[in-house]
């Protein structure tokens, strides 16, 4: 039976406590089905290729000598769904805000006592001698400590090919269960839209070894649901968006390596970074709020560097653009806006009148019959773009200072959320 992987996604509240409320009037039961499902999914969320990855279950086994109490378990939207618990509009409040920085958000609402009854003496009945757990009529913890390790990289191969927007149901069992079929399926975690947090039609799974990693890797037909896969490894697409100059998303990064931030990449690129929505906005307060930007990093105007190019039809990554366009020199960025027909170059050396002249008749992009054609940018252009490339590089240098004061602000004590300096977990997955 194979878990719902991922990350769980769980209501709670500070130190992992949670309330319950004494509801004596039913005695509940679950069939062996959904027992088994109940058991299996605790069982991953104690398990290593879990922990590497979920910063909260982390916390609860660094806690109560590695006690994680069912109390807390009967949180996690997967069990309650299982176990049967019924939704409240406090919770479901919650889980639409999802932002742990939200101090209006609810408190979360008790659960009655017997569902936690119910889930403890079902993973109690479930969880035997030789599992790699162990319970009590409170809660349960792993044998072994937990020790995080890098491995789980070179054991996970990227998946792309599934339609973005919403996430079918069932979509993260079923993945599991068809891939189950060329390895053992260690954990399943589904790309989401860092801001909207839409399923990008993208999917990092690992196995049990590198060398089961690697032959799903080659495989080139695979098809799920009726779409085609690509699959390739973790690395493979990792260095792929690094030598393309891609953003590296916190998912993807190679444990150990060192990443630009978002800002960072911004004005390293020159591109704009998203602006803030209006709470995030309106958050700052006081004299944090008034205080003047630092000089933002300044952006050299190397003449010769930009071209304007043309033909892009439908949708189409960067990394493609990239290495289409990279047959004309060597680019260090590509500027496009999504759903526009023609973009801008900079490259490395400024040689792109060179380019341009060199490769009238086009660039093709592999892969499709699409033909990118290059032509020189107007000054009016020219000066948009590093235009843009300052406003980012301002935007990027205030966060960073902005962040350095947060964590001054940490390291001498005086972080606090407006209880107690107790932090409250919202709506996680």
């Amino acid at each position: 039976m194979s878990p719902a992987q991922g990350i769980p996604e769980v209501v709670a509240v500070a130190d992992m406590q949670v309330d319950v409320v004494v509801d004596a009037t039913e005695e509940l039961s679950l069939d062996s089905q959904t027992a088994e499902k109940v058991v299996t999914q605790v069982k991953h969320y104690f398990s290593d290729a879990n922990l590497n990855h979920d910063s909260y279950m982390r916390k609860g086994v660094a806690m109560r000598d590695g006690w994680v109490l069912f109390s807390t378990l009967i949180r996690f939207n997967k069990l309650r769904q299982l176990v049967g618990v019924p939704e409240d509009p406090k919770t479901e409040e919650i889980n639409a805000r999802g932002n742990k920085k939200d101090k209006r958000a609810p408190r979360p609402p008790p659960i009655a006592q017997k569902y936690v009854d119910l889930l403890t003496a079902t993973v109690k009945g479930g969880v035997s001698d030789g599992d790699s757990v162990e319970v009590n009529d409170t809660g349960i913890r792993r044998k072994e400590p937990f020790v995080e390790s890098g491995e789980w990289f070179s054991r996970t191969v990227h998946v792309k090919g599934l339609p973005y927007g919403d996430e079918p149901a069932g979509i993260v069992e079923g993945m599991t269960e068809f891939f189950a079929q060329h390895g053992d399926v260690t954990l399943l975690r589904l790309r989401r839209n860092p801001k909207s947090k839409a399923f990008k039609g993208n999917a990092l799974i690992e196995f049990a070894t590198a060398e089961q990693a690697e032959a799903v890797a080659q495989m080139a037909d695979l098809e799920y649901s009726g779409h085609k896969l690509d699959i390739v490894s973790l690395l493979a697409y990792h260095d792929e968006k690094l030598a393309a100059g891609d953003y590296m998303h916190p998912e993807l990064r190679k444990p150990g390596q060192t990443y630009q931030t978002f800002e960072e990449w911004c004005a390293a690129n020159g591109r704009e970074v998203p602006a803030q929505d209006e709470k995030s906005r309106g958050s700052k307060k006081g004299k944090e709020a008034e205080k003047p930007a630092p000089p933002a990093k300044e952006i050299v105007i190397v003449p010769g560097v930009l071209a304007k190019f043309t033909g892009v039809e439908g949708e189409i990554g960067v990394a493609e653009l990239k290495q289409a366009l990279s047959a004309a020199g060597n680019v260090k960025y590509v500027e496009i806006s999504t759903g526009a027909g023609e973009g801008i170059v900079r490259f490395k050396e400024p040689i792109a009148a060179q380019a341009i002249e060199a490769h009238a008749g086009g660039l093709a992009v592999e892969g499709s019959e699409m033909v990118l054609k290059l032509e020189a940018v107007d000054k009016d252009e020219e000066e948009a773009f590093y235009e843009r490339a300052k406003a980012a590089s301002a935007i990027a240098t205030a966060r960073n200072a902005n962040n350095n004061t947060n964590k001054g602000k940490r390291a001498n004590g005086h972080a606090s959320n407006g209880d107690g300096g107790r932090k409250t977990k919202r709506t996680r997955r």
